[in-house]
C-alpha cells in the first residue's frame, strides 16, 4: 500500500516521511492514535550470544546506572542449535517503548507490538531488540510541563549526554556482531518516549541506521536538517493530547 494512501487512513491530516521509505517489512496492523494503538509483542528472548535457549531475559550491565533489560526476537533458524550457522547478514530492528514501559522488570517493555515483532522475526530473518529504560531515566533528553492548552516539551537544538542511550549504543553494537547483521540493514523505531529517543539516536549516529520510524513522538526541528538523509516514517493522531502533532509536523515542513 502506497505511502500516500496509508497516512490519511490512519491520520485525518497527512504527515509525510522526511525522505521515502520502503514498505517490503512494514505491516499494515500499526495504528497512530496514541491512547487507542494497537500493536502486539509475543514475550521471546534470547541471549545475546546465539545460542539454543528458546527464552531468557537478558540485563546488559553499565557503571554508575541501573542495568539496562532487553528482550530480543531471532529469527527461527537462529535459535536451532542444529541451524545456528544458517542465516547470515540478518536485519536488525530496535523498538523503544514509551515512558509508561519504564522500569527493571524486563516485562513492561513488551506491552506493545508483538505479532509485528514475531512476524518479522520470524519470517524476515530479522533480529529485533527491544530494551527497556531504566524507571528515572528516558530516551531523550527534552522536557515537558502541563499548561492550560495542554503537554508542552521543550528539545534541545544540540547534542547532549544521556547515559541510558550510551549504553543502549553499546548493546547494539553488541547484537550487530553477535547475530551477523548486516550493517546495511539496521532499522530503528519508538513510540512516544521511544519515538524521541529514536530521533536522539538518529542525531547521534546518523549514518548508522538505514531508516526508521517516529510512532507519536517529536524533536527540535533542527533535527530535520542533522538527519534528513535517513528515511523516517512518521505516525501520529490528529487527536493525541500526551504528545501535540505540532512536534512531529515541524520535523516535516
Amino acid at each position: 500500500m502506497p505511502l500516500k494512501k496509508l497516512v490519511p487512513f490512519f491520520f485525518n491530516f497527512q504527515l509525510k516521511p522526511i525522505v521515502g521509505i520502503e514498505q517490503s517489512w512494514w505491516p499494515s496492523i500499526l495504528q497512530a492514535q496514541h491512547r487507542k494503538m494497537q500493536k502486539f509483542i509475543v514475550f521471546f528472548s534470547l541471549a545475546l550470544c546465539i545460542s539454543p535457549i528458546s527464552s531468557q531475559a537478558q540485563t546488559n550491565q553499565g557503571s554508575a546506572i541501573t542495568p539496562l533489560p532487553f528482550q530480543l526476537f531471532l529469527p527461527k533458524n537462529e535459535a536451532d542449535p542444529k541451524r545456528v550457522d544458517a542465516i547470515k547478514n540478518n536485519a536488525l530492528l530496535v523498538f523503544l517503548h514509551g515512558s509508561g514501559e519504564r522500569g527493571s522488570d524486563n516485562n513492561a517493555q513488551l506491552k506493545h507490538g508483538a505479532e509485528f515483532f514475531k512476524q518479522l522475526a520470524q519470517g524476515h530473518n530479522t533480529v529485533v531488540l527491544v530494551p527497556q529504560c531504566p524507571e528515572d531515566l528516558s530516551w531523550h533528553n527534552g522536557s515537558s510541563e502541563i499548561t492550560k492548552s495542554g503537554r508542552k516539551y521543550r528539545y534541545p537544538k544540540g547534542l547532549k549526554t544521556n547515559r541510558v542511550l550510551d549504553i543502549l549504543e553499546k548493546l547494539i553494537d553488541s547484537v550487530v556482531i553477535a547475530q551477523n547483521i548486516d550493517k546495511a540493514k539496521i532499522k530503528i523505531g519508538g513510540l512516544s518516549m521511544g519515538g524521541m529517543g529514536t530521533l536522539e539516536l538518529l542525531r547521534r549516529r546518523p549514518e548508522y541506521y538505514q531508516r526508521a520510524f517516529v510512532i507519536c513522538g517529536g524533536g527540535n526541528k533542527a533535527l530535520a536538517r542533522q538527519i534528513g538523509q535517513t528515511p523516517i516514517w512518521f505516525f501520529h493522531g490528529e487527536e493525541d493530547q500526551v504528545v501535540l502533532p505540532k512536534y512531529a509536523n515541524k520535523l516535516y515542513r
